[in-house]
């Protein structure tokens, strides 16, 4: 049985009548590696309360502890030594712990006068869809737009391109001229998948457009993006020559260099920061004057609206974090709302209206195939922010 007074707080957290200083107290028994097999029970006990006839998703187990975590005024991040606490009851709770180590919800804002609000089927009548398909559209060299749904083959100066039964695009051939072509993948569109005339892979985000050359010339692979893309680069030898052929990506001014290698590129305009991230290889980020090389698992970040050029490398940036778009997921570690919402305007191609200063950061992570509405929930858990969708329009209230 687990402990009389855990059991008590978890009930009263489950039915949302806790004090704020039961809140405090939950959270620290939570943090209390002597309560780890008690807090495993409790979460068995609430899935099996639910009748559900699969197991209990690591996921759903996860979030249950952040909500108790957020809603505790006073729990905030305070290094590697409550990591490592997390760590130990996030494993005893058979919780998929974020690979980072680290957990939490900074809270900075007041729950005492937040205002009674409607029912969560009420707000959330409305839902959104993930993306079911793809919208993407390919403008070929003479202007022409083609969109990807109805692409089987084109042939450009000797060049095929082609769409696979999984909906993947493949350039093939080669050409004496340089063609340009440029593929868009709209908001609310599923991400796409191209192979360049060279082998190279690039996925594109949604919000996104990549534009390069149906077949590479000389001793130069150059193309450009805005947005987010994730890139395999294929090492390339000259005909007849040695060495490798660099490839380089253009967002935003900031120029990627590789010769071979694995990475991710995120440059939307609306972050403010282009962030070039290396899964493996070795890459060179420049904006101006200014450069650095990276190592995998660095991260390069470069102000967008900033006078002086510069590139800041970040260590041991989160992968899973960064790599979730393309692995289907939303993955937030310790990030504020807008930041999230800003993800979700893209993906569910919706609009946010803030009705609420929120100055929390989250901790969630759920399939990007689920509606809106289900991370939504996830978000609701924390007591620290509510919201209301109206048409294709979601509003952020407290």
């Amino acid at each position: 049985m687990p402990n009389a007074r855990l059991q008590y707080l978890f009930d009263r957290h489950l039915a949302k009548a806790c004090t704020e200083a039961e809140k405090q107290e939950l959270a620290v028994m939570i943090l209390s590696t002597k309560h780890e097999e008690d807090i495993k029970d409790l979460l068995q006990q609430a899935w099996d309360s639910t009748n559900a006839t699969e197991d209990m998703e690591e996921e759903k187990a996860e979030n249950i502890i952040h909500s108790i975590l957020a809603a505790a005024p006073a729990i905030k991040q305070k290094g590697s030594k409550v990591r490592q606490l997390w760590k130990k009851v996030a494993a005893a709770a058979a919780v998929l712990l974020l690979a980072s180590g680290g957990y939490f919800l900074l809270k900075t804002n007041d729950t005492k006068d937040i205002a009674k609000i409607e029912p969560q089927e009420i707000r959330f009548k409305n839902d959104v869809a993930a993306p079911a398909n793809t919208k993407a559209t390919i403008t070929l060299a003479d202007g022409k737009i083609v969109p990807i749904d109805s692409l089987t083959v084109l042939t450009q100066n000797g060049v095929n391109v082609l769409k696979t039964l999984d909906g993947k695009i493949i350039y093939n051939g080669s050409t004496k001229d340089m063609v340009y072509n440029t593929l868009s993948n709209p908001r609310g569109s599923k991400v796409i998948d191209m192979t360049l005339a060279d082998g190279s892979h690039v996925w594109l985000n949604a919000g996104s457009s990549v534009t390069y050359p149906v077949a590479f010339i000389g001793n130069e692979r150059n193309v450009s993006i805005t947005g987010e893309a994730y890139f395999e680069v294929a090492p390339l030898t000259p005909k007849g020559g040695q060495g490798k052929i660099p490839f380089s990506v253009d967002a935003n001014g900031v120029i990627t260099e590789v010769l071979g290698t694995h990475f991710n590129v995120n440059s939307y305009s609306d972050e403010g920061t282009t962030k070039i991230t290396l899964l493996e290889g070795s890459v060179k980020v420049s904006k101006g004057k200014a450069s650095g090389l990276l190592l995998p698992g660095q991260q390069a970040q470069v102000a967008l609206r900033q006078a002086q050029d510069d590139v800041k490398i970040l260590n041991a940036v989160d992968l899973n974090e960064v790599m979730a778009w393309k692995n289907g997921r939303f993955y937030f570690d310790g990030v504020d709302i807008k930041v999230m919402m800003r993800q979700l305007s893209r993906w569910y191609n919706v609009e946010v209206e803030y009705k609420a200063d929120i100055k929390s950061s989250f901790v969630a992570k759920i399939s990007r195939d689920e509606p809106v509405t289900e991370l939504l929930k996830i978000l609701e858990l924390t007591n620290l922010v509510h919201f209301k969708i109206e048409g294709n329009k979601i509003e952020v209230i407290k």
